[in-house]
């Protein structure tokens, strides 16, 4: 039974992930700084409060997003590395067969 991997694609998956991972890390000052900026428009605080409010309760879902994207980010790179390593050794011991056998 062969088995086909598309490392290039994994690597590629990996990358995204480590992507989404930092920008879920950041949007947390990101939206401090937005409700930062948004004052209080004619006297009022509803908007700046609405996004405070959202903030608070996103940051909790956001955390458990992270998280859950850091833990399929380091199985992929467990895997890319394991599938490394197991191609460099069968690959040495295949050259040795070669250079034992006389080839």
């Amino acid at each position: 039974m062969d088995v086909l991997l598309d490392r290039d694609r994994l690597r590629d998956a990996r990358d995204t992930l480590r992507s989404a991972e930092t920008a879920f890390k950041n949007a947390s000052s990101i939206n401090d700084s937005l409700e930062s900026a948004i004052d209080n428009p004619h006297g009022k605080d509803s908007l700046r409060d609405r996004v405070g409010w959202f903030e608070a309760n996103w940051s909790g879902n956001r955390e458990d997003l992270t998280e859950m994207i850091e833990n399929v980010r380091k199985g992929l790179s467990s895997i890319i590395q394991g599938w490394d390593e197991w191609e460099a050794e069968a690959s040495a011991q295949l050259e040795q067969m070669g250079t034992e056998d006389g080839s």
